[in-house]
């Protein structure tokens, strides 16, 4: 008996993320995890930079949502890319190139999460609605982020997370989502 409890309590603890995340200045130094402001959080159980959103308008602003667009594959333009902060081409290429034109936290190599990095940072015990741990990741939109992964049978659509159930979902390319960044700490 106590050894079904100990195991349906280690499977159920298993779907929490047990992420070690640090906090990282603009300028890419590493923050004592009381900071109260910060760019980018550090995971170190998957050696990765994970960008954090603003609450403030522009480039990282968290309520700027953007079409699917690699150069090949997805929507440059249109009905649906208007809903960033400078209101065209809101797509994730041109996204990308703004950030890692920037230098986010001295980086130029940002790019889109895989679906496996971006499931890893869905927290089912996160305290809130927005299934993020918002101590990190603060002003996370409790909808879909876009990932790199496209579908392997239909290329006019790619995989996005929800963080409001977790899980993964297909959209078609020329829908606007949000967007988080990513990098290898590496």
């Amino acid at each position: 008996m106590k050894k079904g409890l100990l195991l349906s309590f280690l499977i159920l603890t298993s779907i929490s993320v047990n992420a070690e995340f640090q906090k990282i200045s603009s300028d890419g130094e590493s923050l004592k995890n009381v900071n109260s402001e910060w760019s980018c959080v550090l995971d170190k159980k998957n050696s990765l930079v994970w960008e954090v959103k603003s609450k403030d308008r522009g480039l990282q602003f968290s309520f700027n949502t953007y079409t699917w667009f690699d150069g090949d594959s997805g929507r440059d333009s249109g009905t649906y890319t208007k809903n960033c902060y400078w209101g065209k081409n809101c797509n994730t290429k041109s996204y990308i190139d703004d950030i890692n034109k920037s230098k986010l936290c001295s980086f130029s190599d940002w790019r889109l999460p895989t679906r496996v990095e971006l499931k890893s940072i869905v927290d089912y015990y996160a305290g809130s609605e927005t299934l993020i741990d918002a101590n990190f990741f603060p002003n996370t939109q409790m909808d879909t982020y876009w990932t790199s992964t496209p579908v392997s049978d239909d290329p006019s659509l790619a995989y996005e997370i929800p963080f409001f159930f977790g899980g993964s979902l297909a959209r078609d390319k020329t829908i606007d989502t949000f967007v988080r960044l990513v990098r290898s700490a590496d």
